[in-house]
């Protein structure tokens, strides 16, 4: 069966599993106001499994979807560097040094010949405009410009989260950003009215990214190598988006700023709000959280409900609500899908639809399996808010490969490393719900 027959399956899966998931929630409720424990509790535990159906099928969801959008993307690329009505020396340098590179990884890296000669291709590049081969690392290779795009491809649609950040590309690690921490001022004047200064100039901020050198260690058999059928550039590039996509995926989240980009919780949240000047500020990386309240509202689960959500949202700058969405992990989904508003409706809706996300409240709910349970003290189940303003990911220079031929025997390890920086930039895009209650 194709990719897309089974997403249009597994789209049909959730369907018919939400129903029974309501249903099954509305009698567990039902049960409970009744007094009847027991069947509650029968119940109960049916809705689990139900939930752990929704789960799953979510999950393969996005898998085939970031399967079959990166199969695409892929095919996008490979026809637009074929489509080209004459090869040019631009193209033909490429092509070399992708044909070198591919010889060199069959090689198990001990044919040095071939990085000699993509040391002398690289020299020549630099005499050829709009061509760019980079030079290699001691024992290394640099990785050819059209496995180094599909695997930014694959990266953008295997980790949600480094598409919803800003994504930079830069030459030096001396990367900066200013931000502005409080409001531009503005007045009214009329046609011959004096314009003066006005008094809320706002403050700006310098945010630096920490870096850190992510690699990929992928690993295949020497016989595998040497197999004219054995796909080298689909394996490095699936290998290595995934290897990044998890590493960035972590890193943007609890990132330490040692060796690594800064994530969204390295400094402690408060619950001071936003403000042009409130007094004492936020530090420059520290987000607001929400306490989850302990109020008793009838469609309260678990300690967590509809009205914390709504204040999670409200807690953000009614400007930065236009392209903002939810975060949270598998197990948060879970407890999510038991909530309803006043009227009785689900606050959470699964999508129905190939390549349209869940949705809470309205607003676009992905899954960042990095962050808190809803049970666990103290942690961040929630995240709302513009994504691509609070965070920015800064890529530089190429990737590069080192071929390992003889730590283990009959298999090659590869060694693909690539610098990447990040930093909280605007600490007002983004809210989190904390469990603890302050």
């Amino acid at each position: 069966m194709s990719d897309g027959n089974k997403l249009v399956d597994v789209i049909e899966n959730i369907g018919v599993n939400f129903e029974e998931f309501k249903k099954v929630n509305d009698q567990r409720l039902k049960a409970q106001e009744d007094g009847q424990e027991a069947r509650a509790k029968e119940l109960s535990e049916s809705l689990e499994r139900i939930s752990d159906k929704l789960t799953s099928d979510t999950k393969q969801k996005e898998i085939l979807e970031r399967k079959l959008s990166a199969a695409s993307e892929r095919l996008e690329i490979l026809e637009a560097m074929n489509d080209r009505p004459r090869a040019s020396i631009q193209d033909r340098m490429r092509s070399e040094h992708k044909d070198l590179f591919e010889r060199w990884v069959r090689s198990g890296g001990k044919d040095d010949s071939l990085r000699h000669q993509a040391d002398e291709l690289a020299k020549k590049a630099m005499e050829v405009k709009d061509v760019s081969i980079g030079t290699t690392s001691a024992g290394g290779f640099a990785v050819p410009e059209e496995i180094a795009r599909m695997v930014d491809a694959i990266l953008l649609k295997t980790s949600p989260i480094v598409q919803y950040v800003k994504n930079v590309r830069a030459g030096t690690s001396d990367y900066k950003e200013l931000v502005s921490v409080n409001d531009a001022g503005y007045a009214w004047a009329a046609e011959t009215t004096d314009r003066s200064a006005h008094t809320t100039t706002p403050e700006l901020r310098e945010r630096t990214p920490t870096w850190g050198e992510l690699y990929a260690h992928p690993t295949s058999t020497n016989w595998a190598l040497q197999d004219a059928f054995f796909n080298v550039q689909n394996w490095l590039v699936e290998n290595i988006a995934e290897a990044h996509s998890v590493g960035l995926s972590a890193s943007i989240w609890n990132g330490n700023g040692s060796g690594k980009p800064t994530g969204f919780i390295k400094e402690t949240a408060t619950s001071a709000e936003d403000g042009n000047y409130v007094s004492p500020q936020r530090a420059a990386g520290a987000l607001q959280y929400v306490p989850i309240t302990a109020s008793s509202s009838p469609f309260t689960t678990d300690g967590f409900n509809g009205d914390d959500i709504i204040d999670l949202i409200y807690a953000l700058n009614p400007r930065l609500r236009g392209n903002a969405r939810f975060a949270a992990n598998t197990t948060t989904q879970g407890h999510l899908r038991k909530l309803k508003d006043t009227t009785g409706q689900y606050l959470w809706q699964p999508s129905m639809q190939a390549g349209q996300p869940d949705r809470l409240m309205g607003y676009e709910l992905f899954t960042w399996e990095e962050m808190g349970d809803p049970t666990t003290a103290n942690a961040f189940p929630l995240a709302f808010g513009d994504f691509s303003k609070a965070y920015s990911l800064v890529t530089r220079a190429e990737m590069q490969i080192l071929i390992d031929p003889y730590t283990t025997k009959g298999y090659t390890g590869f060694f693909v490393d690539r610098r990447y920086g990040g930093i909280v930039t605007n600490n007002s895009a983004v809210k989190l719900l904390k469990v603890a209650i302050s």
